[in-house]
This record gives C-alpha cells, structure tokens and sequence, in this order.
C-alpha cells in the first residue's frame, strides 16, 4: 500500500554499512493500469554514498520490465529523470537480469521459523540458494516481505516498519541529457 516502508541495516562486502529503505511513496495510473512509485533509499556512511531510486512500477517483481519512468538522486546532485532510449535500455536490463527472478527460480524452502529482529518478532518461510550461498527469511507480515538475508557478500536486517512514507526527493527531477544532446530542464 501507499505509504508503507521497510528499513534495514546492510553491510557489503564486509565493509560498506548501509541503512536501506524500500517505500511505496505514491501511484499513479498510465494507459488504464494502475502504477505504484516503488523508492529505494541508501544512506551510507558519508553523503556520497547516498542514493535515491525511485521506480515507476506496477504491482509484481516479474513485470518490473514493465517500469514506466525512473528517477535517481547521486548524493548531493540534482535528481535525474530517465526516459527515451536509456528507459528502453533499462527495461531490457530489467527483464533479462532480474535478480529477484533469478533468486527465486534458485531456492530451497528450508522450513517456517520464528524470528526476532530489531523490528520485531515475525513467522517466516526460510529459503536457501546454493547457488548463491545465501540465507533468506522472508514473511506476507512485511511490507516488501524481506526479514532478513545473509550470504558471502551481505547481510540484510530489518529494523523497522511503517507507514506514511513520502518521497525523498523534495526537487524537481531534471531531465537527463540524451548522448551527445542538450539537456532540456
């Protein structure tokens, strides 16, 4: 639902701590179907490892080819609207390498187990990938259905949940140049 948010503490590569934010921070309706802006928020230890995404979307990870508008925020500069040919690029991108497509398609469901994390306690279905070499908990209790995920290279725990969420980018989003073109503002 709109408004609803998942927070949590990552650390990649055994080095990089992150609080990583997923939010539904609005809808809206395109060509008769019902489109959802899905924000991905990382902050990390200094501005310049923060990063904005915001996704045009509509309600299922499988139909993320589907994406209709993006627009991301590097740190401290301006936001960027993609559209044209590099939109077309990442819809290609999007529907051949899905990772959560691949993740799923390479699980074993371990068993359902409690767990207890800095948001709480949740039921939750455990899933392996040996492919990977990764661990993920996952419950229909959370918004984004992540408790938590631990593998070679990360480890993602949720630490909070909520609703209301609003949009981290407060500016207009310019429109980002075509290669080798002007940038229209």
């Amino acid at each position: 639902a709109v408004g609803r948010w998942a927070e949590y503490k990552a650390v990649y590569e055994k080095k990089n701590p992150y609080t990583v934010r997923y939010a539904v921070v609005g809808s809206d309706k395109r060509q008769g179907k019902n489109l959802k802006w899905v924000e991905l928020r990382m902050t990390g230890e200094t501005k310049d490892k923060n990063l904005i995404y915001q996704m045009l979307v509509p309600g299922s990870p499988r139909e993320m080819g589907d994406v209709q508008e993006v627009v991301f925020k590097p740190g401290e500069k301006p936001a960027m609207k993609m559209n044209g040919m590099m939109l077309n690029m990442i819809r290609g991108q999007m529907e051949k390498q899905s990772i959560l497509t691949d993740l799923c398609n390479d699980v074993t469901l371990v068993g359902t187990e409690s767990m207890s994390v800095p948001a709480g306690k949740f039921e939750t279905r455990h899933f392996h990938s040996q492919k990977y070499g990764s661990d993920s908990w996952v419950s229909s209790q959370v918004p984004f259905a992540l408790v938590k995920s631990v593998g070679e290279k990360h480890d993602m725990t949720l630490s909070a949940v909520g609703s209301g969420a609003k949009s981290s980018i407060t500016e207009k989003p310019k429109e980002m140049p075509v290669m080798g073109g002007p940038s229209k503002n």
